[in-house]
């Protein structure tokens, strides 16, 4: 049986940037699961393995932070990425609340956001 591959679980607001970072993912190889929600995502059994998440920090119904920690309460346990455009204070405090894999700060490059999810699902 083959192994499935790797799943990148995103969460962006931004539709423009959702397609982009969709698109560089599946060209990488990764399953792209793509929502511009966070009740999107909500609505869907996730996996408990071979998958990361990337969140915007800044989403409408309510912040990256705060739906990783409504999924961490209900048992998931996958690594986070979060992005921002937003690099003031009161958002690096607002992500400090939770142990994201890394911060990448809009605009970041490819190599970087790469790089992050490799490191995510190694520890997923």
């Amino acid at each position: 049986m083959a192994e499935s591959k790797p799943a990148v679980i995103l969460v962006e607001d931004d539709l423009s940037v959702l397609r982009a970072l969709r698109r560089l993912m599946v060209t990488c190889g990764y399953d792209v699961w793509a929502y511009s929600r966070p009740s999107e995502l909500q609505a869907v059994s996730i996996p408990d393995s071979n998958a990361c998440m990337v969140f915007d920090v800044h989403l409408p119904e309510m912040s990256g932070v705060e739906l990783y920690e409504a999924l961490a309460a209900s048992g998931c346990r996958l690594p986070v990425i979060m992005i921002t455009g937003h690099n003031d204070d009161g958002t690096l405090i607002r992500i400090s609340r939770i142990k994201a894999v890394t911060v990448l700060i809009k605009p970041f490059s490819r190599e970087a956001l790469l790089e992050a999810i490799k490191k995510a699902l190694a520890i997923a």
